[in-house]
């Protein structure tokens, strides 16, 4: 089953342009090797990083969607661990809400409909439960302490 993935890598500040595109392309047929589908890429291009990384300041930042199976996301990342062009990389999963309402809405749309007030319902009734609980804890706390103590028994 593919998921919905997206990767931000950043590349090395001193590559020129047809270097960046080969970088971009690297990574691009490395998901494809993975039997995983690129959807689409953006390049942000050179920007400043929060601080020093390896000596650099800064870097050619990249941002690609795809998809790809959850089990061979880590070979994905120790893949572009050893690459000499990318230095930083950062893959994370996509929601599946947003995959969930693309998918209802092009089903008719009466799926996600039914299904978002469903988790609202049992929110507020566990956020009911918690203060009642603790309004009762305190309340029954000077029972449980005279009941296990000598003190209360002595006065009574």
């Amino acid at each position: 089953m593919l998921r919905d993935y997206e990767i931000l890598f950043i590349v090395r500040p001193d590559l020129d342009e047809e270097q960046v595109g080969a970088a971009v392309k690297s990574v691009e047929t490395l998901i494809a090797n993975l039997g995983g589908e690129h959807q689409k890429t953006d390049v942000w291009g050179r920007r400043r990083l929060a601080y020093e990384v390896s000596h650099l300041r800064e870097g050619q930042y990249v941002l690609t969607d795809f998809r790809l199976d959850p089990a061979r996301v880590p070979e994905l990342e120790a893949t572009l661990r050893i690459s000499e062009t990318v230095f930083r990389h950062l893959v994370v999963r996509k929601p599946e809400k947003a995959s969930a309402k693309a998918n209802g809405s092009a089903a008719g749309g009466s799926r996600p409909a039914a299904a978002a007030p469903a988790p609202e319902n049992p929110a507020p009734a566990a956020a009911e439960e918690q203060p009642a609980a603790s309004v009762a804890g305190p309340a029954e706390q000077p029972a449980a302490f005279a009941a296990g103590t000598g003190e209360e028994e002595d006065e009574v």
